[in-house]
């Protein structure tokens, strides 16, 4: 159960400012439908397990490949983008419809760019699942570009850097919206 919610929890902060930018500069869709798309993938990720199975399979993935925190760290970013990609390429689509996209069009540029942003940012979610676990004292990060000072800092200050995330993706996400 920690594991679920703090992967759907590092999931959520580093994926729902990136998502919430495109879908409305790029796909086009509403305020209204983009937090639509947003609350219904966080609550995806919450309670109906998308967060645990991103991360379960991301675990899996990593494994079939021979992936660690101790390999290369492009090869690492490669293998979340196209993990990411992927996986995105399976969600996109019920959520978008879920959220109230009833134009295929929209449906297909939301999909197909979502697949890319999940390419491009399929890193950034890796890191963050790393990251997070490493913050919240479930396994230890030893990625090269995870600082040491944060690796070594006590439990209370990892907590604190953790919740500092989650406010400043919210905070973004407000900033998004407030814009359009």
């Amino acid at each position: 159960l920690k594991y679920h919610f703090v992967d759907s929890t590092s999931l959520n902060t580093a994926a729902n400012p990136i998502y919430s930018a495109f879908e409305v500069g790029i796909a086009g869709m509403s305020d209204e439908v983009s937090i639509a798309a947003r609350s219904i993938a966080t609550g995806l990720n919450y309670f109906a397990g998308m967060g645990w199975a991103f991360g379960k399979g991301r675990d899996i993935w990593r494994r079939n490949f021979k992936i660690n925190d101790n390999t290369k760290e492009q090869i690492q970013g490669l293998h979340d983008a196209l993990y990411a990609s992927a996986f995105t390429l399976l969600v996109a689509p019920p959520i978008y419809l879920a959220s109230g996209v009833n134009d295929i069009r929209q449906l297909a540029i939301g999909t197909g760019t979502a697949v890319i942003v999940g390419m491009v940012h399929g890193p950034l979610l890796g890191y963050a699942v790393s990251v997070g676990r490493d913050l919240t004292g479930l396994e230890s990060c030893h990625r090269r570009t995870f600082p040491d000072f944060v690796r070594k800092s006590d439990s209370k200050i990892k907590k604190g850097l953790g919740l500092t995330s989650v406010a400043a993706s919210i905070g973004l996400m407000a900033g998004i919206y407030s814009l359009t």
